[in-house]
């Protein structure tokens, strides 16, 4: 079998060069991949003078982002992950981490080593390992230096933080492969600052709670829709009831239902009936709206697990933002159409939507395509790490830009899965 070694590097330059001619004196290994993850030394130089190849990132991404990049350009059936930081590594350490594989013994060889600081793994991955994982017995959970067969690998979710090293092991684990350990024996790393030990340990937490269901994993932000999502009613209808202008707005929807106006033209045009209200006139438009029963234990608990929240709505911001503070999600992760207020605080029948309303998927005041894909801009959050929640056709651009969507009691067919109740969002999520 074809065997390939991938070194991921951040800032390596006094011990990259050591690394990689030892790894060069094993024979059995046919290829050498450093990922230099955007450093800032002469890690990249260093790598290249040892004729391997060599990627670059153009910015720190993290060492799973680095292990991801080399194994997309290695073609081993085994790929070998070894540490650029390592002082002590020798040909016969390196040999020793394959030879399970080699004799088909092991899928997966992770490795344990004696060294003089091993802070993180001591004070926080074995204490949490006795706590919840007692049935684990490895002598080193956390270990940089592994090897597994390209098969499996394919298999897995990897992050692109620090904390990789130990999801893989736990997803091996709960997939109830061949996993060997071998002893290395006496190990230097570079001493890491205390500032990166710390983000590391935060990183390992994580990754052990998400593995364990008990944070988020797959996925990151949800957005939901507001009207007859979050909340029983449509909330126009009942602002519409309450100051008295049912009439106007059934023309509108009329108008808009002929073709001679545009969806945004009816929000416009309400806002203009808002004005010379204040927020106290809505007090009684949120008396009568109702939350849905489960909403806020839904929204708690998804917080709970790490998710962000979101609303993205075409509904009023006095309306959305007092639901949103009743539910305890984030003002700043909220968008909808903003009815502007004078220095008395009454309404001025203006109205400011942060997302333009010539969008080419939609006619609404706010494409929910748009501002989902500012959202997941500002977050740092990829489309497929994104669900949406929604119940109607002024969804379905939204529906188009989140990775997975969820259709609340729909009346059309939209979306990936239809639910019935918005708990079913919590099992969804993972």
């Amino acid at each position: 079998m074809k065997i390939s070694c991938v070194i991921p590097a951040f800032n390596e330059e006094s011990t990259i060069i050591n690394v990689i001619r030892n790894v060069k004196k094993v024979k059995v290994i046919n290829e050498i991949i450093v990922v230099d993850d955007g450093s800032t030394d002469n890690t990249y130089k260093n790598a290249k003078s040892e004729k391997v190849k060599v990627i670059k990132h153009l910015r720190n991404e993290g060492k799973g982002a680095a292990i991801k990049t080399g194994v997309s350009h290695s073609s081993g059936d085994i790929i070998l992950f070894l540490d650029a930081d390592l002082y002590s590594i020798t040909p016969k350490k390196i040999a020793s981490i394959l030879q399970p594989l080699e004799n088909d013994e092991a899928d997966f060889v992770k490795t344990s080593f004696t060294r003089a600081r091993g802070r993180v793994t001591e004070l926080v991955v074995k204490p949490l390992f006795k706590v919840i994982f007692p049935f684990i017995t490895f002598n080193q959970p956390l270990s940089g230096q592994f090897a597994i067969k390209r098969e499996l690998l394919k298999e897995l979710k990897i992050n692109d933080g620090w904390a990789v090293d130990i999801q893989i092991l736990l997803q091996l684990v709960k997939k109830s492969v061949r996993i060997s350990e071998v002893d290395l024996g006496l190990l230097k790393h570079k001493k890491q600052p205390i500032e990166n030990l710390a983000i590391m340990s935060e990183e390992v937490i994580k990754s052990i709670l998400s593995e364990l269901g008990i944070i988020s994993n797959k996925h990151k932000l949800v957005i939901f829709d507001f009207d007859k999502t979050l909340i029983r009613e449509s909330s126009i209808e009942i602002v519409a009831k309450e100051f008295l202008f049912k009439r106007e707005l059934q023309e509108l929807r009329a108008n808009y239902e002929s073709g001679k106006i545009k969806n945004y033209n009816i929000t416009l045009e309400l806002a203009n009936l808002i004005k010379g209200r204040t927020e106290k006139d809505f007090e009684k438009v949120f008396e009568n709206i109702n939350l849905r029963r489960t909403a806020k234990r839904v929204v708690e608990r998804l917080k709970k697990r790490q998710y962000t929240v979101s609303i993205i709505s075409v509904a009023f911001s006095p309306i959305v933002c007092y639901f949103a503070d009743k539910l305890g999600i984030d003002r700043r992760n909220i968008t909808c159409p903003v009815l502007v207020t004078d220095k008395n605080g009454i309404y001025t029948g203006e109205v400011i939507a942060k997302t333009k309303y010539h969008s080419k998927c939609c006619d609404t005041i706010i494409c929910k395509a748009d501002a989902a894909k500012e959202l997941m801009k500002k977050l740092n959050v990829k489309p497929e790490e994104c669900i949406a929640v929604g119940d109607g056709k002024s969804d379905e651009c939204l529906f188009r830009a989140c990775g997975f969507s969820l259709a609340y009691k729909p009346l059309i067919s939209i979306g990936d899965i239809k639910i019935l109740n918005l708990a079913e969002v919590l099992i969804y999520a993972e």
